[in-house]
């Protein structure tokens, strides 16, 4: 059924725009656009995957299509980009004004993880690959590309017939194929890296249909979505001996939504609600991943075979926004997300469920409250103020400890209540000068520490759902000191707490400081510029197997700086330059104190260190008022650092490696020339 709506969409978007021509033959049309037409030339070195990650920088033609056409009360858009290379788009959209109007999407996009990537395995690409032997003669491996292509294709089409009623009705199709990296344990302290086979798509349909009036606005909304993975398990063979890894089963997903909008209320109110419910569900037995009788028979104690995956979520929330006097703005939400988590309880020998496996299974009720206000002091000031109330009850039953066997687990609380409040101001009584101060608190109490219980001598409590305080300051200027100059500077300070976490993060401190800058110098130069720095320092305390004794303390440090030059010269009425230069630098330390547990750490100097250097040049001419040229440069230079990839290795004792990330650095020097033509 899904099918047949989804194709019937893409062909109504194609034909609409002819039956839109050919229904007002009286009135004229009006046809606009630009074709673009060039190539580029790459030249680079080092790791190109890495360059060309998520775009495609290589040699090619390119191409660009605009084109707009009115008649009367109809309109058509088209555009294209990027036609001859790897991550195009195409777009089409339009209608008749207040009677319908379509739209149909296609894109397209490569995600490079290494190319020439090599690998011990046979059978690539398929659900089974085997190692024979001991590989260590790296020459013999075979040679692939770490790439998933993504494409991405669907339409959409509106009608509202000249009422306030409409209904639109939307299709999309989703594809992904490739191989991506996955790395296994293959036996007891044995890596292995290997490709992953990708091949998977996810259909969406929407339904929505709604009332759009002067004071009034409601919608109803379905929506339907079916992921299918071609490969539900990946079996590795290594001399004999098979490990069996699950990969992602297909799933069906729905959900209906109403929306609510309602305005011209009393004390200028506007009143926004919403209710939605939604559904994730899958199920998958032993034999669909393709285990072997040998493997099947060590999973005796195992209470079931077959896993039924099924969340339900429920969302409601409501918002009143009010001016009750001509100086305050005020606004009170609350929002309800409940989470319902019904998927199979799997257990493994005579552990009872109940007690330690229903805990692995997350559902929780969300409650969220809060009020913003807003009020216009003297001399162009605004004091803006709030605070907010949210409660997560994870419906877990906390862990009785009784022995120290049981402290290798990670324990979410079974509640926890966040309050924060902000407050700021806004002044702007000199009309060259903007300011803003605003400082947000958070506090965070759970319940996980019961009586009885010395924390944090036993609890090992996740950081993001552990006490917690948060004071955080954000300071800004908007500064015109004369018409041709802006400047802007923004600063950022955050303090994170967290109370009583074994093995985990202890706290960190966050800090940001930009600047930028525009001078129209004169009529045809603009000069352009930004600086900016961060530095996050984070403090986590780490602990050894049975968690009582303190291991050691992990000190992460890291910095991150940039700018950037840019300059646009309109040297004559038909030639304008463009020049931008941009610099980055993270230079990241983690530092240990090794005056604990007796184990000595060594320092880690390189930790996601990098240098990137950008430089842009182009130059436009109009050679008339339709027809210009583009020609432009770029340069590209990545050096990056890091201990884990340092003296890479392909194989070490009994793992092997493919490459992927092992050499990150590039350098790039891309020149393209276009040809534009407007009509």
């Amino acid at each position: 059924m899904k099918k047949r709506i989804y194709s019937a969409v893409i062909a109504l978007s194609l034909a609409v725009p002819a039956l839109a021509v050919a229904a007002d033959e009286n009135t004229n049309a009006e046809v606009h656009g630009t074709i673009e037409l060039g190539a580029q030339a790459v030249h680079s070195n080092g790791d190109k995957a890495r360059l060309q990650e998520f775009r495609d920088l290589d040699d090619s033609f390119l191409g660009n299509i605009q084109l707009e056409a009115l008649k009367g009360a109809y309109h058509f858009e088209a555009e294209g980009k990027n036609s001859g290379e790897d991550d195009r788009s195409f777009q089409i959209n339009g209608g008749e004004y207040d009677n319908f109007k379509y739209k149909f999407d296609f894109s397209q996009w490569t995600h490079n993880y290494q190319f020439d990537a090599i690998t011990p395995y046979t059978g690539l690409g398929t659900q089974n690959i085997t190692i024979v032997g001991t590989p260590a003669n790296t020459s013999n491996w075979t040679k692939f590309d770490y790439a998933v292509d993504h494409k991405s294709y669907g339409g959409e089409l509106e009608l509202s017939l000249h009422s306030p009623f409409y209904v639109k009705i939307g299709a999309e199709k989703q594809e992904q194929s490739g191989l991506r990296p996955f790395t296994v344990k293959t036996g007891f302290g044995s890596l292995s890296e290997g490709p992953e086979p990708i091949s998977n798509t996810t259909d969406n349909l929407n339904l929505k249909t709604g009332y759009l009036g002067e004071s009034l606005s409601v919608s109803l909304t379905g929506t339907l979505s079916s992921f299918k993975n071609d490969n539900k398990y990946l079996q590795i063979g290594a001399n004999g001996v098979d490990t069996d890894f699950v990969l992602a089963p297909d799933n069906d997903y729905h959900k209906l939504a109403a929306d609510l909008s309602w305005r011209d209320l009393p004390l200028s109110s506007v009143l926004a609600a919403g209710l939605s419910r939604s559904s994730l569900k899958n199920n998958f037995t032993a034999t669909d991943i393709n285990y072997s009788s040998a493997m099947l028979a060590t999973l005796t104690s195992l209470n079931r075979s077959t896993f039924e995956g099924d969340i339900d979520y429920t969302n409601a929330s409501i918002a009143l926004s009010s001016r009750p006097l001509d100086k305050l703005d005020t606004k009170l939400y609350y929002n309800y997300i409940k989470r319902d988590n019904n998927s199979s309880i799997i257990s493994y020998g005579t552990a009872p469920v109940a007690t330690n496996n229903a805990q692995e299974l997350l559902s929780y009720d969300k409650n969220t409250a809060g009020i913003d206000v807003g009020y216009r002091l003297p001399n162009k000031t605004k004091l803006d103020a709030g605070y907010e109330y949210m409660n997560i009850d994870r419906s877990t039953a906390l862990p009785s400890f009784t022995s120290a066997s049981i402290l290798y687990r990670y324990d979410n609380p079974g509640s926890t209540t966040d309050d924060s409040f902000y407050l700021g101001l806004k002044n702007s009584a000199l009309d060259w000068l903007t300011a803003k101060i605003r400082y947000k608190r958070l506090d965070r109490n759970s319940d996980i520490y019961t009586a009885g219980v010395t924390a944090p001598t036993i609890y090992t409590a996740r950081f993001d759902s552990a006490d917690k305080t948060m004071d955080e300051w954000k300071l800004s200027f908007d500064i015109f000191p004369v018409d041709k100059l802006d400047l802007g500077l923004s600063y950022t300070y955050t303090n994170n707490n967290y109370d009583w976490t074994n093995s985990s993060i202890d706290g960190d401190k966050r800090q940001n400081v930009y600047a930028d800058v525009t001078w129209r110098a004169v009529e045809a130069v603009t000069l352009t510029g930004f600086v900016g720095h961060e530095k996050t320092k984070t403090d986590s305390n780490k602990r050894l197997n049975n968690l009582l004794t303190l291991d050691r303390i992990e000190m992460t440090d890291d910095s991150f700086w940039t700018y950037g030059l840019g300059a646009k010269v309109a040297a004559t009425d038909k030639l304008t330059f463009n020049l931008s230069w941009q610099y980055q630098k993270s230079d990241g330390e983690v530092d240990f104190n090794n005056s604990l547990a007796g184990t000595a750490y060594q320092d880690i100097t390189a930790s996601d260190d990098y240098t990137k250097k950008t430089l842009e040049a182009k130059a436009n001419y109009a050679i008339d008022s339709k027809l210009g040229v583009t020609i432009g440069y770029i340069y590209e230079k990545l050096d990056y650092s890091d201990a884990s990839y340092a003296n890479y290795a392909y194989v070490v004792g009994s793992n092997y490696y493919s490459g992927v990330y092992a050499n990150p650095n590039y350098e790039a020097n891309v020149g393209y020339v276009m040809v534009k033509y407007g009509f």
